[in-house]
């Protein structure tokens, strides 16, 4: 008979690690970084500590909650591709029936926390959950578009941490959604191309499961890339937005660029690697470059 959570056969540590493996923690992180950049550019005056980390708080329980629910509902489809078939669920570490409830706790706990803050950020919050789970995961059956459906999820936290910040939207906050949105379709393709295999044999209709040679693919990977540039440059000269962000921007787009292009032209897992490492790199750099303009003089002045 198993218990509240977890099977007794399974020892703790397993079990605990199985649940961070749940929630895919490497997705939660990039999803506070995202937030981050939100709620620093959108803030003013004195920084809203308590409320910077209930926003962080509540975007990780709602991104967790979703994964975990994704990993229930993709549960047969996960046990047929080598690349998913060890996560908790397909490996009989956590039963569906615990997954299930601990997702849904998740994102309950998540909404509320979101909602605690102000009403637009748990409808931002809701949001997120409904399009990933009731329209990004089926269509991954129906379309390659789903790259681009799912990308619309993705794009989200950053205008939960402006609106947590600011109660509102602004053009900041949009610029925002549009720059993770493009980001994430220079960030999933490489690994639809690498994985376009296991893909296949869950039945999923990405891109490179469509197409036999990947020029498709490899081309929208660099479109992606090339059109991130300009958007990201839109930030600049915004308020609290200056040379630090000017460049370090500009630089992540030219690497992600510059890899897209060699992927194209000689098609590997190496190569295709280097895209989905460049893309890891863009949102931290974005964060520091918004950090250091902001908090630079702040800095200097402490350090001398």
């Amino acid at each position: 008979m198993e218990s509240l959570l977890v099977r007794k056969e399974q020892p703790f540590v397993n079990v605990a690690l199985a649940f961070l493996n749940l929630v895919r923690m490497r997705i939660v992180v990039m999803v506070l970084v995202a937030c981050s950049i939100g709620f620093i550019l959108a803030y003013r005056n004195d920084f809203p500590t308590a409320r910077f980390f209930w926003t962080l708080a509540g975007t990780a329980l709602v991104t967790g909650g979703a994964c975990a629910l994704n990993c229930y509902i993709e549960r047969e489809s996960d046990a047929i591709m080598p690349r998913t078939c060890r996560r908790p669920i397909p490996s009989g570490t956590i039963s569906p029936s615990n997954a299930l409830g601990f997702g849904v706790l998740l994102v309950l706990t998540g909404c509320l926390s979101l909602f605690a803050i102000n009403m637009l950020a748990g409808i931002l919050g809701a949001t997120l959950v409904f399009i990933y789970l009731a329209i990004y995961t089926p269509a991954k059956r129906l379309t390659w578009m789903n790259t681009s459906i799912g990308a619309l999820p993705g794009a989200i936290p950053p205008l939960i941490g402006w609106v947590a910040a600011r109660g509102q939207i602004d053009p900041g906050g949009w610029i925002l959604f549009a720059m993770l949105f493009v980001w994430q379709h220079t960030h999933f393709f490489p690994i639809a191309w690498m994985y376009r295999d296991d893909y296949q044999k869950a039945g999923f209709r990405m891109l490179p499961v469509l197409e036999s040679t990947g020029k498709k693919t490899f081309r929208l990977t660099v479109l992606s890339a090339i059109v991130l540039l300009p958007i990201s440059m839109l930030l600049y000269g915004t308020t609290f937005i200056g040379p630090a962000y000017l460049i370090g921007s500009a630089v992540a787009c030219i690497f992600l660029i510059a890899a897209g292009f060699r992927l194209s032209r000689q098609p590997s897992r190496a190569a295709a690697r280097a895209v989905l490492v460049s893309s890891l790199f863009y949102l931290p750099i974005i964060l520091v470059a918004v950090l250091l303009d902001r908090y630079g003089a702040q800095i200097c002045h402490a350090l001398m």
